[in-house]
């Protein structure tokens, strides 16, 4: 992008400022503190994704029956023999209504719906059959135990506060009335969640990536070219857990523009930043800052 400036002598000069702004934005790269480079572990205890690395959304970024909580990503079990195929589909019952997996009629055999818990955290949703013929209840296990439990009055099951690892299961029954499960949410104060499939523990299956703090968002230094960082302790005396905020993370959402001013004669880039907390984007923060100081290149 050329701009044309004037001088207040009236001499033209024009401003070449795209391969300027690319170099100011490589100011800070040589500063020696070591931010981590990752919202959800400390640099020092980083682990490398295999070929099973996954990632799904939590908590207020996650809509009904999607990411973790997908229909395809539960484990059916009829007759103690787990099937791949599913039962039933999710399917829209009206325009504007969140889908809903329908359990048609005449089912002879009892199934299992079953899931791992991937972050602390409770689940909600709604699973109501038909008002034609028997009503055979509802069974909630966790951890293959049963788990008691009623019916609020926005008409949703809540159930027990769900710990990483938890076995949650559903079990619907044979019979003739038609089940119908909607509006299944996982509440959590996470927001998202690395899975990698094959780890044999739970702790090492999930790493869970908690929720942004805009307080404990800052700038290092006042010196031209610093970004700002995120401290997950809020301690700014230890940097292994502090991240750049280059741009939007897991976290939060990173943008910035920038202007062009004029400061005693010298040409300068501004930048203003504004940094929003993902689950909550009414906790912003906004900062202009001199980023670097432009060429002045002379033309015929």
């Amino acid at each position: 992008m050329k701009q044309r400036l004037t001088w207040s002598g009236g001499r033209q000069i024009a401003v070449t400022l795209l391969s300027f702004w690319a170099a100011c934005n490589l100011l800070g790269q040589a500063d020696p503190t070591n931010y981590a480079t990752t919202d959800s572990t400390p640099a020092t205890e980083q682990v490398v994704p295999d070929e099973d690395y996954l990632y799904f959304d939590l908590g207020c970024n996650m809509g009904p029956w999607s990411g973790y909580f997908a229909p395809q990503r539960w484990e059916r079990i009829v007759k103690d023999s787990p099937v791949a195929a599913l039962p039933a589909t999710a399917n829209h019952e009206a325009a504007g209504q969140s889908p809903s997996i329908i359990f048609a009629e005449d089912r002879k055999d009892a199934e299992q719906w079953m899931i791992e818990i991937p972050a602390a955290g409770y689940l909600s949703f709604c699973l109501q059959p038909s008002a034609t013929g028997k009503r055979i209840p509802v069974s909630i296990m966790i951890n293959d135990q049963p788990s008691d439990y009623q019916v609020r009055s926005d008409g949703l099951y809540y159930s027990p506060f769900l710990q990483q690892g938890d076995r949650f299961s559903v079990l619907i029954p044979a019979g003739v009335a038609v089940y119908h499960w909607s509006k299944l949410m996982f509440h959590s104060n996470f927001n998202a969640v690395i899975v990698r499939p094959n780890a044999p523990t739970p702790e090492q299956r999930f790493v869970v990536i908690s929720e942004g703090n805009i307080q404990r968002v800052f700038f290092p230094s006042e010196a031209p070219g610093t970004w700002p960082v995120f401290d997950q302790d809020g301690d700014r005396t230890t940097t292994y857990d502090q991240t750049e905020l280059r741009s939007s993370t897991e976290r939060f959402e990173v943008d910035y523009t920038d202007n062009q001013v004029l400061n005693q004669d010298t040409f300068q880039l501004e930048r203003t930043f504004i940094i929003r907390e993902k689950c909550s984007r009414a906790n912003w923060l906004k900062r202009s800052r001199i980023w670097c100081t432009l060429p002045i290149i002379n033309t015929p």
